[in-house]
């Protein structure tokens, strides 16, 4: 056993928080009932019993898709690796905080972020780190609220003096940056193996969708946070001197056929292309998975084999070097910073059971929108008596 894995001498636990993916065919039904029973994920009437049927009726098809692709999620392996390599680099450029140990933590199979918790439950730090840049209820907010519930049960209390978050980092130019890099690479290889000028590729960022009501009506703020990330990666690229048209769609769409999601799908913006090539950008998923592997990579290339000539996706950050550079520094500047968490307020129209309590126990401030709209209130009154 190394010295890593021994509970007393690990100084600084960082878990990064992810879905997670079934390693194999008999994790595939435990998941998705895991998944559609999670009402931060998506709400149902009786949530229980519903989210049982429809896992019951989708495992087949997800079982066909794994077999599409030929291997079951790379999540865990490919977070293995980034794991390992953060851990060198945290170790050799904060030598004060170290031994760090890096990990993951799933929401939907283990590990799950909890038993990662417990099994270096000695470390003097531990933070949790969302691995979803932009935040939403249904991703980031159900894995922290998950990790929540866990702690709150625990009789250790000494852990909330101990645990913090990085979350919502969307908005950091280094993550920009690091897309559009990506992006241009594999948009100047079409050119080159194709025969294309710019003016011949599409660039589609397509995201995971949400019903519409949790952003019009609950105030979830992740499709304007996903909004703003394409423009900010936009921006480099007419910088950097491309001329392409660029999109925005929403992929994944499950769960009753009458509720009304994000809009325009990614099927849609598809077929509307009128250019010779599509470039897909990935851009709320850090690292490969079924969205990425099957429903983008075989799903989504059969719709545009109907409309263009060339259809590419531009890599998830996997092991890209300025992936694990950029995951370093966030985990050093939030060190930095005395460990303050900050995690995106609750909605405007909250209806979780958790989200202000997981809030308070992570102390990050303001708990709520809603914080933020009477502050900005007061702060106008105040100016108007002066």
């Amino acid at each position: 056993m190394s010295h890593k894995d021994s509970n007393s001498s690990v100084k600084t636990l960082v878990i990064l928080l992810n879905m997670g993916g079934p390693q194999n065919k008999d994790e595939i039904h435990p998941y998705l009932k895991e998944l559609f029973q999670d009402r931060e994920l998506l709400k149902l009437p009786f949530q229980k019993i519903l989210g049982r049927i429809i896992a019951w009726r989708r495992t087949p098809k997800i079982q066909e898709r794994y077999e599409e692709i030929g291997q079951y999620s790379p999540t865990k392996k490919i977070m293995d690796e980034q794991c390992a390599e953060i851990t060198k680099k945290l170790d050799a450029e904060r030598p004060q905080s170290a031994p760090h140990l890096c990990l993951s933590g799933f929401r939907y199979c283990s590990p799950r972020t909890g038993e990662m918790i417990k099994k270096h439950k000695n470390a003097e730090k531990i933070i949790l780190f969302s691995q979803y840049p932009q935040h939403s209820c249904a991703t980031s907010g159900s894995s922290l609220c998950d990790a929540y519930r866990w702690l709150d049960k625990e009789t250790d209390k000494s852990f909330q003096n101990r645990i913090s978050v990085i979350d919502q980092w969307w908005d950091r130019n280094d993550y920009s940056e690091l897309w559009a890099m990506l992006i241009k690479r594999k948009f100047e290889e079409m050119k080159a193996s194709h025969g294309l000028k710019d003016e011949d590729i599409r660039i589609i960022y397509s995201a995971h969708s949400l019903p519409e009501s949790y952003c019009l009506e609950k105030g979830d703020k992740y499709n304007e946070e996903i909004t703003n990330s394409m423009d900010r990666i936009e921006k480099i690229l007419v910088s950097w001197g491309l001329k392409h048209e660029g999109a925005l769609a929403w992929q994944s769409k499950v769960g009753p056929q009458r509720t009304k999601w994000l809009t325009p799908s990614t099927p849609t913006v598809i077929a509307e292309t009128k250019q010779k090539a599509i470039l897909m950008v990935p851009i709320a998923f850090t690292t490969d998975h079924i969205e990425t592997l099957d429903e983008i990579d075989i799903e989504f290339r059969g719709y545009a084999d109907e409309v263009v000539d060339h259809f590419e996706r531009v890599d998830c950050f996997n092991m890209e070097e300025k992936f694990i550079d950029l995951c370093t520094r966030l985990i050093t500047e939030h060190i930095e910073s005395d460990y303050k968490s900050c995690i995106r307020p609750t909605c405007i129209n909250c209806e979780g059971t958790d989200c202000a309590s997981m809030r308070k126990y992570f102390k990050s401030y303001p708990i709520s929108q809603r914080d933020l709209t009477s502050n900005s209130h007061e702060k106008a009154s105040a100016q108007l008596h002066q």
